[in-house]
């Protein structure tokens, strides 16, 4: 597989993907990572070390959540390599 670093995705390629999902930006929690994306906890913690996946957004201490356009754009992105 041809594993790239991440590169986030500009506004507007966040609207497009967002539009044609049908969705709205909203933090998605881990429990929705994982149906989104089929990714395991573990592999994606490793992925995210790597700087081959989105990053997490830090809402407490222990409270972690991703943007749902950053997983849309990185599926996007995997489907395209």
């Amino acid at each position: 597989m041809n594993e790239q670093t991440f590169v986030l995705p500009t506004e507007d390629v966040r609207a497009q993907v967002l539009s044609q999902s049908g969705q709205c930006e909203r933090l998605v929690r881990e429990h929705d990572r994982r149906a989104i994306t089929g990714v395991s906890r573990t592999q994606w913690w490793s992925m995210e070390r790597q700087g081959l996946v989105p990053k997490r957004v830090k809402l407490s201490a222990h409270c972690v959540a991703w943007r749902l356009s950053d997983l849309l754009w990185w599926i996007e992105q995997r489907k395209a390599a």
